[in-house]
């Protein structure tokens, strides 16, 4: 008890310590504000172009294409599609929700126009006899992302949610956040912590060093943990003032809109809330993994360079499956970069359809086991001498 206190003194009074909790909470908690500042894509302007597309597409395709029965069906499937995404665009620049208001006899239901869109762009990849069909399927999405579409017009329906325009709207930002904190900002920022949290002990501190009064196993452990505490009092403190923030200045959004996540049944949407908490739990777990590892190596490395260079390289190690084929989806490292496994980008990338945010707790905890049992042994083999004086041996 006396030695954890000294040490969440220590951490705490620490000048580096200070600066980088109030750097990161300073950046955390205006995420929004710098979010605003940049160039994003609204739903009506990306709908507007798909409207372009889908006109031009109209333009460029020869009249004798539509001569014949599969011909004739392709015109009139393109030409339903330039009318919904028209009405789209109407309703989107309202900014009213699904419908506008008055206008429901004439203007069909946003979620209805979405769906009937995503069905004929289904049936458009089946006709693969129309004679101009690689010149269409350049204009049409993969369908793995229309099956993710039809998804995502059912969940807003079931749960009588509008249509999200605000690209800015502060559940759309807290997303935005989230992503943030679980990707390389966590391994800067605990690699930045954690460096030298053994290193200036090793080089002026012989009890400390020499496992006197406790062990270094547990004052391993008691360190991890009280920086692990820092870490998401910040982030989380940083989250909730920049979700604040965003509420004031823009529309408030819903967390209850959906987030397409990547499951072992396939893509599924959960409401952003059910994201955040989610991904932020998985995130937790990894970074005591990464503080374990940060902390371990500043007892076994002196130079506190040496120790962030080697903790950031963690966050790179996942690449070097691009190259060399990985045997298995349980294959812990795979799950270092938490955005692209709940994406599916890993699983895309690497086409092992295995990799799913279901394994990264499993993943995760066998990288902890094999962190605790590396520095166990590396405590009990290597000797520790500093400043001239040699380790204690008792009589």
């Amino acid at each position: 008890m006396h030695i954890a206190k000294w040490e969440w003194k220590k951490l705490l009074r620490d000048w580096k310590t200070r600066i980088l909790a109030l750097a990161f909470l300073l950046f955390f908690g205006s995420f929004s504000l710098l979010y605003q500042q940049q160039t994003v894509a609204f739903p009506q302007e990306r709908m507007a172009q798909e409207y372009e597309d889908i006109h031009s597409l109209f333009n460029m395709l020869p009249q004798s294409a539509f001569t014949d029965d599969i011909g004739d069906e392709v015109y009139d499937l393109l030409a339903e599609q330039q009318m919904l995404y028209g009405l789209q665009l109407y309703i989107l620049k309202k900014k009213l929700g699904n419908t506008v208001p008055n206008w429901e006899k004439i203007l069909s239901n946003y979620l209805d126009n979405g769906t009937k869109i995503a069905t004929n762009q289904s049936r458009l990849l089946e006709l693969k006899e129309f004679d101009h069909f690689n010149f269409l399927r350049q204009y049409l999405p993969e369908e793995e992302r229309i099956t993710q579409e039809l998804a995502l017009y059912k969940y807003l329906e079931e749960h009588d949610l509008d249509i999200e325009w605000n690209s800015y709207s502060a559940s759309n930002i807290l997303l935005q956040e989230v992503n943030l904190i679980i990707g390389f900002s966590l391994f800067l920022f605990i690699a930045l912590l954690g460096s030298d949290r053994f290193t200036k002990d090793q080089t002026k501190n012989w009890s400390i060093s020499q496992g006197v009064p406790v062990t270094l196993r547990k004052q391993w452990h008691i360190r991890t943990f009280h920086t692990w505490v820092v870490v998401w009092s910040v982030s989380l403190i940083g989250l909730l003032i920049s979700y604040l923030i965003s509420l004031i200045q823009e529309t408030s959004g819903s967390l209850l809109y959906p987030v397409m996540v990547y499951t072992s049944s396939g893509y599924k949407p959960i409401a952003i809330w059910q994201y955040t908490f989610l991904a932020l739990g998985i995130a937790m777990l990894l970074s005591y993994f990464l503080l374990l590892l940060t902390i371990g190596l500043s007892w076994v490395f002196r130079t506190t360079y040496l120790t962030i260079i080697l903790v950031l390289g963690v966050y790179f190690f996942p690449f070097i499956w691009n190259f060399i084929p990985s045997f298995s989806s349980w294959q812990p490292s795979l799950y270092l970069h938490l955005q692209s496994i709940f994406s599916g980008e890993m699983a895309m990338q690497l086409q092992m359809p295995g990799i799913t945010f279901e394994k990264a707790w499993i993943g995760i905890l066998l990288l902890i086991l094999f962190v605790e049992v590396l520095f166990t042994f590396l405590f009990d083999q290597i000797q520790t001498q500093t400043l001239g004086l040699q380790r204690r041996i008792s009589s």
